[in-house]
């Protein structure tokens, strides 16, 4: 009776992180696509830099940052909020709540000030994130570059990295990891 105790418990426990892996799977499909989608919206109006500056954070933390303004599609996550706004500021950070790093995006109107009424949208794109890495495609020196610093138009080409999930024993290695190698439109690069 006790190996058969024993021999359930392998199972019940293997199918637990089983299930905890496809789910880091899915969140981590999600994650990437919805910044895939922003990605491929974003525009640029140099004009009005102060509404359409591209801006990144690579440096600064173990986890990269973006903000960017975007024409979202109607089906793009939380876009039932906004109405007919389809042009809106979207920002992607990791946050830790109670020790876990998720990735959330914010999304707000573009040319409206933000105030008590009018705050950013969160959503929770992926938890347990252990990597969220941009790098961007540097022409002059024919290799990806970790930093973006032209806030005033868009790289043609982002690499990016998000991994969630991981073992019990290790929080820096992903159950999940997806790459994805982005072209920005060249309509956006006005």
């Amino acid at each position: 009776m006790g190996s058969v105790m024993a021999c359930w418990r392998c199972v019940v426990n293997g199918k637990i992180v089983a299930e905890k892996a496809a789910a880091a799977a899915q969140r981590a499909r999600v994650g990437i696509r919805t910044v895939e989608e922003a990605l491929t919206t974003a525009e640029m109006s140099t004009p009005n830099l102060q509404y359409y500056a591209f801006l990144t954070d690579t440096t600064s933390g173990k986890f990269a940052s973006l903000s960017l303004a975007a024409r979202l599609p109607s089906e793009f996550p939380g876009s039932g909020l906004f109405g007919d706004n389809v042009m809106r500021r979207v920002t992607f950070d990791v946050e830790n709540v109670d020790g876990v790093n998720n990735l959330v995006m914010n999304q707000s109107p573009l040319l409206e000030a933000l105030n008590d009424e009018n705050t950013p949208y969160p959503i929770t794109l992926a938890r347990d994130v252990s990597i969220f890495m941009l790098e961007f495609w540097s022409e002059q020196d024919g290799d990806w570059a970790v930093s973006w610093e032209a806030t005033n138009q868009l790289p043609r080409l982002i690499r990016v990295t998000l991994g969630v999930g991981h073992p019990a024993n290790n929080a820096d290695i992903p159950y999940d990891v997806i790459v994805r190698t982005v072209a920005i439109p060249a309509a956006a690069h006005q």
